[in-house]
């Protein structure tokens, strides 16, 4: 159930947040961290890092509404509202760092995930990790609409 719960909040909140002007572009954001996010759980879990529970409907070891809930549409939203100055950048980095850090913590306490061997601090920097990678792609090929070349 937190799966869905995470989900439908998440698109709730893209409702209210997402530019549709944009969507074309930025949805590769949100569909470059579906696939990042997939292959570090699915990782995480052969390593034995962490485990989920009570995954619905799997997708890479996980459940397919938290992959296409809070992840895709962090990634997309994330894409949407690049900022254009580096110190900026960073500081958005940072903040949605700690943003996804926070909704782990609360999958945690509702017991749908568990830690083995991993610990918070690693997931921290795995997130400082994933959301600079989506800040490069941003950049590289021009998503967000900071970035869109004016003709």
């Amino acid at each position: 159930m937190p799966w869905f719960i995470t989900a439908i909040v998440s698109w709730i909140i893209f409702y209210f947040l997402v530019d549709v002007r944009y969507l074309k572009r930025t949805i590769l954001g949100g569909l470059f961290a579906l696939a990042l996010g997939s292959l570090v759980d699915w990782g995480g879990q052969q390593l034995n890092f962490y485990k989920f529970y009570d995954v619905i409907i799997p997708w890479a070891g996980c459940s397919i509404f938290y992959k296409f809930g809070p992840i895709f549409i962090m990634g997309t939203l994330f894409i949407q509202y690049l900022p254009r100055k580096r110190y900026l950048q960073i500081l958005n980095i940072f903040v949605m760092s700690l943003l996804y850090l926070a909704m782990e913590i609360l999958i945690l306490q509702t017991h749908a995930a568990e830690y083995i061997h991993w610990h918070l601090l690693a997931s921290f920097t795995v997130d400082l990790g994933a959301f600079t990678a989506i800040t490069w792609l941003g950049q590289t090929f021009h998503l967000a609409p900071a970035y869109r070349r004016i003709a």
